[in-house]
């Protein structure tokens, strides 16, 4: 066999995509480092636990901290009132009873399970790769753009006057190496992608006949089908539709129905079918659900701006998409045209889910930014200067997840931490969340501000009266509530302690922005921490 080529992924290629793939994650902590560096350590601010998305990332805590009581199934604890919980983004409750099985604090977890499942996605997109092919150049050349690929979002946010609407600043889970700085279930939703395209890619190319087996992607389909109907429901959506639309397409020319390739279609759609009924049963019939369900909005980004988004990765595949139009070869191009036209499609169909189509679009355009450069911009550049090319090109590629990579704690290098606030709290908010968190059970409400209040469920328990803009029920009107409370233009004071039976209130200085409640006078200070005090009812 010539040099370079191999059907199978040899040793050293595995070590090279570990040692990137560390490389990589390690990275993605850099900005921690620079917290310490930056002297928060020392400071009267105190980091509540992630960096990226911290809202979100708070919500993911809290759901652990129900693993930690032994919960497996999800009740949102930034709304103050009880309700029957759903087995929903199961991964962070499982994660939390390692945390308490093991005695690791839920943050630590958090974040040494990031560090897991970015290794493993970046193990699995080179699997993708050498599954479509056989040159080690191609592999590695796929590999980097999917890891590494983003558009042109850092010059967007700054000609557009702050705007982040652009996608590889506002969809991590389209671009796997941002999605590594967000969560746990982003790269391991990409993972599961990258494992069941290659099953399918391999498994309907010219001259394959298998049929499912467990030695011959069959098991590995079902397994991943099921991973993203738990994991991310969302994915299987336009994978599904593009799958069923190739198959289709060979059914009408062939006229008839292979069964082998139908035995295929029911192996990946099958596991996912009992929970995408339970997930339209929790919706319909689970009131909170369906609430946080009608709250949580994520629309697609302006086409301009989805085109900025995908930047110098998509005009480098453009030709590779072109060639698959004009031909639509079966072997890769069909599958991965029609995926990527899927989730284009229903990125801008009219749900409230929009953005969440995206999910793994860097994936299919590094494909085809792949097929480009191997098969037409290589032949057009002298083999000199191809390396020097690809020195300007990657890093193009990537500054826009530098960019979000380091922005959030650009304050605190600077001596200005108080720009970060909500992912940076006074000293004395941690200190109340833990007293709390000795005294408080699962269905103790506290009340206190909206940037305490995203933290204190995570770290202490317990419920909030408003924390998060979907996981809160009837959220603008709990937020406005809160907000005449402390601001001193509620009615009575008395009203909004009794009909959400608020165990504990804090006052601290984001609560003191607010506004100086006379509601304290009829309540009772049972603890101080620096400059936030805790009172009772």
């Amino acid at each position: 066999m010539q040099s370079g080529y191999s059907a199978h992924i040899a040793p050293g290629e595995w070590r090279w995509v570990i040692v990137f793939g560390v490389g990589l994650v390690l990275l993605a902590f850099t900005p921690f480092v620079l917290m310490l560096v930056g002297g928060i350590a020392a400071s009267d601010w105190q980091f509540m636990g992630v960096l990226h998305n911290y809202r979100d990332g708070a919500t993911y805590l809290s759901k652990m901290f129900l693993g930690t009581q032994g919960k497996l199934m999800v009740q949102f604890l930034h709304t103050p009132e009880p309700h029957n919980p759903a087995l929903i983004q199961v991964l962070y409750p499982l994660l939390g009873q390692i945390a308490g099985f093991t005695n690791i604090s839920t943050i630590v977890l958090f974040h040494v399970a990031r560090v897991i499942s970015g290794v493993f996605m970046y193990m699995a997109l080179y699997q993708l790769g050498a599954l479509i092919w056989m040159r080690q150049r191609a592999r590695r050349v796929f590999f980097v753009v999917a890891a590494l690929g983003a558009g042109f979002g850092w010059i967007y946010v700054l000609v557009s006057g702050g705007r982040v609407d652009a996608p590889d600043l506002s969809i991590p889970e389209a671009f796997p190496f941002y999605s590594t700085v967000v969560n746990v279930h982003f790269p391991l939703t990409l993972a599961c992608l990258a494992l069941l395209a290659g099953v399918v890619i391999s498994t309907f190319r010219p001259g394959v006949n298998s049929t499912p087996q467990i030695n011959n992607g069959g098991l590995t389909a079902a397994l991943a089908s099921l991973a993203l109907a738990l994991l991310y429901p969302q994915a299987l959506v336009p994978f599904g539709a593009a799958l069923a639309v190739f198959l289709g397409i060979g059914w009408l020319r062939r006229r008839r129905v292979d069964r082998r390739e139908l035995s295929w279609l029911l192996v990946i759609a099958l596991p996912a079918v009992p929970l995408a009924v339970y997930y339209a049963a929790v919706v319909a019939f689970n009131p909170a659900i369906a609430e946080w369900n009608r709250q949580n909005v994520t629309a697609a980004p302006p086409p301009l701006a989805l085109l900025v988004g995908l930047g110098l990765t998509l005009l480098l595949g453009l030709p590779g998409i072109v060639r698959a139009l004009r031909r639509f070869e079966v072997d890769g191009d069909r599958f991965m045209l029609l995926w990527l036209a899927a989730m284009l499609i229903m990125m801008y169909l009219p749900t409230n889910i929009q953005r969440r189509f995206a999910v793994g679009m860097m994936i299919a355009i590094a494909y085809f930014a792949t097929r480009s450069l191997e098969d037409f911009w290589f032949q057009r550049i002298n083999r000199r200067w191809r390396y020097r090319l690809a020195l300007a090109v990657v890093p193009v590629m990537f500054f826009t997840q530098l960019f979000v990579l380091f922005t959030p704690v650009l304050p605190v290098l600077i001596g200005r931490p108080a720009d970060s606030h909500g992912l940076l709290l006074d000293r004395g908010y941690a200190a109340a969340f833990r007293w709390l968190g000795d005294r408080t059970a699962l269905d103790d409400v506290v009340l206190v501000g909206p940037a305490g209040g995203v933290w204190l469920p995570g770290w202490a328990g317990a419920r909030v009266v408003y924390g998060h803009p979907y996981e809160t029920l009837q959220a603008e009107t709990r937020y406005r509530q809160l907000v005449d409370w402390y601001s001193g233009r509620a009615a009575d004071c008395a009203a909004l302690l009794d009909q959400y039976s608020v165990a504990y209130v804090i006052r601290g200085p984001d609560e003191a922005v607010l506004g100086e409640s006379p509601c304290f006078d009829d309540l009772t200070p049972v603890a101080r921490f620096g400059r936030v005090s805790v009172y009772a009812p």
